[in-house]
Parts: structure tokens; C-alpha cells; sequence
């Protein structure tokens, strides 16, 4: 009986540590690289199977240059999201991407090391200051109109990890006449 509850405390143990690594590797490293929101090549900006064009080019040949930007397309900030999608917002709110920039923040020295170990990044100060790391948590990482904004205004709408991470700039979704 005990070595089989040792079996499974072993199993469930290694399925966490599996779920763990698979979720660092699954970190959205194309999307550092090309500097691209996620929906540029996914159907769905959570990631999976289904691409869009560009995300079938990008597969097919890495070397493709994927767009980062949207001649006419600006960072809009996430309380221009909640307008209309309030549900979603909400949703947002509950996840750590709502506070993801706090998180980088208060992170303790031996968890941003750990971190910064698996994703392959120098640690050189605090993890705030250090571009690969405020990348991932902020939105619009030096893109056009992103992280770090014109003001002060602009930067706090686009500190963690907002809609328009994922989605890209919001302004020309906002522009469009609703149907």
C-alpha cells in the first residue's frame, strides 16, 4: 500500500514538474523573438493549432518576416477594452496577467533567478529594469505606441499583460463602425 502511494505521489509530482516545464516552453518565445501580438498567427490568442496566414507562412519558413505592427494601429490601453467587452475584463482582473507587472516587481531574488534560468535570460538587477524580462510583462514592449508611453498616462494603461498583448494595438478595432 505505501509503495504504491509513493508511486502515484511520484507521478503526480512529475506531472506537475512536466506541466511546469511544458508551460515555460510553451512561453510564447516566437512571439519575444518577432516582437508580434499573438494573434498575428494564431486564430486563437491563447495559441493551439489553428493559424492565421501569416502564422502558416511563419511555420512553414521561420525566416519569414511577420509583421509587428498595423500601418495606422496604436496601443489603446485596457480601460478602452472594458468599454465594450466588460466581461472579459472582468475575467482579465482575476488572471495573474492583471498583475503581472506588480508580480515582476515583488518578485523575491531566487524566483527571478529561477525564472530567468529557464527562459534563458541574464539576470543582471532587479527584474524590472531588465528589458527581457519587463518584455513579457507589459504590453507593447518598445513597439510603436507601446510600453514605455509618451507619458506617464499612456505607460500605466499599458503596464501587465493586457487585451491588446495578444490582440495587438486596439485603436483601429475602437475606429471600426460596429455592424
Amino acid at each position: 500500500m505505501r509503495r504504491t502511494m509513493l508511486l502515484f505521489g511520484i507521478l503526480v509530482i512529475g506531472l506537475c514538474a512536466l506541466s511546469v516545464t511544458q508551460r515555460a516552453q510553451a512561453f510564447p518565445q516566437r512571439a519575444r523573438d518577432t516582437k508580434a501580438a499573438c494573434a498575428t498567427c494564431h486564430m486563437n490568442v491563447a495559441g493551439g493549432p489553428d493559424l492565421t496566414e501569416v502564422g502558416k507562412k511563419y511555420k512553414a519558413d521561420s525566416t519569414t518576416a511577420v509583421p509587428t505592427t498595423v500601418k495606422g494601429a496604436d496601443y489603446v490601453g485596457n480601460n478602452k477594452c472594458k468599454m465594450c467587452h466588460s466581461k472579459q475584463f472582468k475575467a482579465w482582473q482575476a488572471t495573474k496577467h492583471a498583475s503581472a507587472w506588480v508580480g515582476l516587481q515583488k518578485a523575491d531574488d531566487h524566483a527571478a533567478h529561477e525564472m530567468a534560468e529557464k527562459l534563458n535570460i541574464k539576470l543582471e538587477g532587479k527584474p524590472e529594469t531588465v528589458d527581457a524580462c519587463v518584455t513579457c510583462h507589459v504590453t507593447g514592449f518598445h513597439l510603436t505606441g507601446g510600453y514605455p508611453g509618451a507619458d506617464s498616462l499612456k505607460t500605466a494603461a499599458l503596464v501587465n499583460v493586457t487585451c491588446e498583448s495578444c490582440h495587438g494595438p486596439g485603436s483601429m478595432h475602437i475606429a471600426a463602425k460596429a455592424e
